[in-house]
């Protein structure tokens, strides 16, 4: 691929944003069929089973970048996908849905992202994320995902089959995964040959690729009228980027953190998570005024980025 013309590395690019579209259209009807069929809250699927299956490119990508050496490419990946999430996955899809604005049910989610998200950020005043450290992060995922599983369950009408929606979700991981994939290293590529920093990389082409997946899957949601299954797989995609592919990947290789992340991206990510947080206690939605606000401050951020 390093050596298709400009052209065609666009071509590649384009055709995985649709496989993209495709993975997350798969994914968001298994998760609404198994949600239905074992009466368990749509929120609750997003903040789980959508969360784990989008961030997996996070994780490959991240690892990928620990093992090559890049601490940018894993921690830039990570904090630039959390920002993407919140500023374009669920900013958008509240400007094209207001319903998927409804935050009432993810106030808890919501607090335990901007604690873990602090936690993160002093960890790193000493400029790395240790292995101890990161083991930490994982116990914080495993807590997290056992408090998930105790969540109150919905009356199930009559026993149906499970295999159809599990298919449809194991294929629409599949499908996302390889997606993201091609994406990731087009769009790597084409951003090199733009003589762009490696930080520069890992915050914007990797983790608008690998935040895709999220994307898709919340404007589907969006399109679909499940605002549970968006908003849950946002916040719960930040939760899996935070704590399992960063906790995950420093368990095996200690992370170093660049400054600017430090002083400018995690503090955002942070600032994000507060924001939504506020939103969902006091007032418990979104709407498009706050939407269009997120997609503006996201757009700063990478203006700076670039700056």
């Amino acid at each position: 691929m390093e050596k298709l013309p400009l052209l065609l590395l666009w071509t590649v690019l384009l055709i995985s944003l649709g496989g993209l579209y495709v993975g997350g259209e798969l994914l968001v009807s298994g998760a609404v069929a198994l949600a239905n069929r074992l009466g368990i809250r749509k929120v609750v699927i997003g903040l789980t089973v959508v969360a784990m299956g989008t961030s997996m490119p996070e994780f490959f990508v991240s690892l990928f970048g620990a093992l090559r050496g890049s601490s940018d490419i894993s921690v830039g990946n990570v904090v630039g996908s959390n920002l993407a999430n919140i500023g374009l996955a669920l900013g958008l899809s509240v400007l094209i849905r207001k319903a998927v604005g409804k935050l009432k049910e993810v106030v808890w989610d919501l607090l335990f992202l901007s604690v873990m998200t602090a936690i993160l950020w002093t960890m790193g005043l000493d400029r790395e994320i240790s292995g101890w450290e990161g083991g930490l992060l994982l116990v914080g995922l495993f807590f997290y995902v056992f408090a998930s599983s105790r969540r109150k369950r919905l009356e199930v009408e009559e026993e149906k089959s499970l295999s159809y929606p599990l298919l449809l979700i194991i294929v629409g991981i599949g499908v996302l995964s390889v997606a993201a994939n091609y994406t990731v290293k087009s769009g790597i590529l084409v951003s090199q040959r733009m003589g762009i920093t490696t930080l520069a990389i890992g915050m914007t082409a990797m983790a608008l690729g690998t935040s895709l997946p999220e994307i898709s899957v919340s404007l589907v949601a969006a399109a679909k009228r499940e605002g549970g299954i968006g908003v849950g797989n946002v916040v719960g995609s930040n939760i899996f980027n935070l704590l399992g592919v960063l906790g995950g990947v420093s368990l095996l290789r200690p992370l170093e953190i660049n400054r600017s992340l430090l002083t400018v991206y995690i503090p955002a990510s942070l600032g994000f998570t507060l924001f939504l947080l506020l939103l969902a206690a006091f007032r418990g939605r979104m709407d498009r005024r706050q939407a269009l606000f997120l997609l503006v401050v996201y757009f700063i951020l990478m203006y700076y980025l670039f700056r």
